[in-house]
This record gives C-alpha cells, structure tokens and sequence, in this order.
C-alpha cells in the first residue's frame, strides 16, 4: 500500500487533507479553518476573499489607528535631532529656497519635516498629535498617509510661487494645516461643531499675516490642499456608498 505524503513536502507521511481541495497535508502545512484544516494555498485564498472592513470615509480599518500619526511624529523629531546635531550643511539641504526647487525639488518635502527652534517644533507635532489620530481613524492609512504628504507638498508649492526666491522655509505648518483643513471639512459635513478649528485657523491666520519669518503662502498652500482633498474624499465615500444601494 501506498505511503500518503504532504503534497508540498514529499518526505512527511500525513493522514490529513486539505478540506477545500482535498490534497494531502502534514502538520506544517496545517491552517486551522472553521471546519477542519486547510492547506496554504487555499487559506491564502480564503484571506483574500473576506471584505475587509472600512473606516467611515472609505479607508481600510486597521487595529492601530495612530501608526502613522505616530511615526509622522518619530520622523520630525529624529530630523530635529540631526540637523541640530550637524554642522548648517545638512539644513541648507532640507529647507525650501524658491530659486533652487527647479534643480532641487525634493525641497518641497523635505522643507516639512525640518525645524530649528524646540518652541516650532513643539507647537507644529502638539497640532499633529491633537488631529493626526481621529483623521487617521476616518480615513485608513493610506489616505492619511496621502493626506499630509499631498498637504505639505501644497504648502510647499505655496511658496514656491508666492515667496521670496532666495528666501528660506522650513517646519511642518503646511502639512499641519492640511489636517487641520481637512477635518474642518469633514467635520462640517457631519454636523459637527467646528468652533475650535475656526478659532484656531483665525489666530493661525492673524500670526501668519501679522508677524515677520512666518510663512502665510505655506499655511495656506497646506490648508487648501487638505480641505480639497478632505472634499473628494468626501464626495468618492458619497459615491461609493450610493453605488453599494442600488
């Protein structure tokens, strides 16, 4: 009689099968299914095929909802550490000259995760932590992640085109105002009250235009870019949930 072996490892003996396609499997190749045990083929395929969970503007649900948040956080104050710790070489890399982007134009990203000051710093990933989470949790990663880097590109744009060329800009203002930007929106749109986020996009906005070496072009370059981006995501959820009734 016939010895029945793993189909993928030939020198085991098994007694089991796959309860999907019946092929013979031996206790490494064993997934625990509902009812009995699957092979690894067929539990990948039975993984891929369950829907996966949305957040509430059409992202995947994820256990953590401040990862991101978290790491955005980690990246600002590593870069905070190395340029305070090196010689002006490594920030005249990072920050944003207007005149230089058309050869340099990692500028416009860089220039949102480099800061100088403790009290710049402080104040720009105090806002990140305060709105990075609950939009995380709305919206997934993925468009998270999209979200603050499509913010500080903006606002990085933003001054490009409205700022001093041989000026220099740096900090995290403009991705921090595309959140801020983005759940003023959101936030609206639900009927939610929104008197903290105008409150604090007034003042935001008398500082900007009101005090030297404080750039207005980044914050509203960030701002705009958040709120547009907050408004498509809003209108594709709309979209997609309409789809799904008829």
């Amino acid at each position: 009689m016939t010895e029945t072996v793993c189909y993928r490892h030939p020198d085991r003996p098994t007694g089991v099968r796959c309860q999907r396609c019946e092929k013979p499997i031996c206790p490494a190749c064993m997934n625990t299914a509902s009812v009995g045990f699957q092979c690894p083929s067929c539990f990948n395929e039975g993984v891929k095929s369950v829907p996966k969970t949305r957040t509430s503007l059409g992202g995947v649900a994820r256990g953590n909802t401040q990862v991101v948040t978290l790491t955005l956080l980690a990246v600002n104050v590593l870069v905070f550490i190395a340029v305070r710790s090196s010689n002006s070489r490594l920030v005249n890399d990072l920050v944003l000259v207007p005149a230089l982007v058309d050869t340099e134009p990692w500028r416009l990203l860089t220039s949102a995760f480099t800061h100088l000051q403790i009290f710049h710093i402080f104040s720009n990933l105090f806002m990140l932590y305060q709105v990075g989470p609950p939009l995380e949790q709305m919206l997934g990663r993925l468009r998270f992640i999209l979200l603050y880097f499509l913010s500080a590109v903006g606002g990085g744009v933003a001054v490009w085109m409205l700022s001093n060329p041989i000026g220099a800009t740096l900090g995290a203002s403009g991705a921090v105002l595309g959140l801020v930007g983005a759940l003023l929106v959101i936030s609206k749109a639900r009927g939610m009250d929104v008197t903290w986020i105008l409150v604090y996009v007034a003042i935001t906005a008398v500082i900007s235009f009101t005090f030297p070496n404080i750039s207005w072009q980044g914050h509203l370059g960030g701002f705009v870019v958040g709120a547009a981006l907050a408004w498509l995501f809003l209108q594709e959820t709309k979209s997609r949930r309409k789809r799904a009734r008829t």
